[in-house]
């Protein structure tokens, strides 16, 4: 998807923050944090008693984090939905299937153009099995009827959306138990850059003196 600029050229989709609208010019670290940043708007708006999230966690009803910055002492005490990125796959769109969007006849520059396909799974976690599928509900609602919400900060569509099955998690040596429902998200994202001519020159040198000099 591409936006008509003021001047009439086809501008790429920018990859922008939810929270701050920032760029984010890596693909897959905004697919996480964008998804992460829509569900923490989403039940921040909750009533309190209702699931509602707050930015300091000891006042937060749920914990919503990446896999990396999850506090796990936090995940035995309230509900969490724990965000893990899955592979993000190359389309090979556009003119030869090699996701060339064209040629400047006078720079020499050209620009490529392609849709990344990749996937997040939201881990909805609880001490309470109900209380889990509820999260994976909201979850899976919030992105299926705010997609054109997500669409104006950078994604190019959601592809398809899964509630997965129900898992029980005991941990050695307590009687806790923690149930899981995972929600996957696979959606697509415009990619696009551009190789400069003298970059491409730079480049076919070094492959050049390296093969004369094997």
């Amino acid at each position: 998807m591409s936006i008509l600029s003021e001047s009439g050229s086809l501008q790429p989709l920018s990859h922008t923050s939810i929270r701050d609208r920032k760029e984010i010019p890596n693909i897959a670290v905004f697919l996480k944090r964008t998804g992460l940043e829509f569900l923490q708007i989403i039940f921040g708006a909750r009533a309190e008693g209702c699931l509602k999230y707050h930015s300091d966690i000891t006042q937060s009803e749920i914990q919503i984090s990446d896999i990396h910055a999850v506090d796990l002492t936090a995940v035995g005490t309230r509900p969490a939905i724990i965000a893990v990125r899955g592979p993000l796959s190359w389309q090979g769109q556009g003119l030869g299937g090699g996701a060339v969007e064209g040629r400047d006849t006078k720079t020499g520059n050209t620009t490529f153009n392609d849709l990344l396909t990749g996937s997040v799974a939201f881990s909805c976690i609880s001490r309470e099995g109900i209380e889990a599928e509820q999260i994976a509900h909201i979850v899976f609602n919030s992105f299926k009827f705010f997609r054109p919400i997500l669409q104006q900060y950078g994604y190019f569509s959601i592809k398809s959306l899964n509630v997965g099955a129900e898992s029980l998690i005991e941990q050695e040596g307590s009687d806790d138990k923690t149930t899981v429902v995972p929600v996957y998200i696979t959606a697509q994202i415009q990619d696009r850059w551009t190789l400069s001519e003298k970059t491409s020159r730079v480049l076919q040198k070094i492959i050049i003196d390296h093969m004369c000099n094997v």
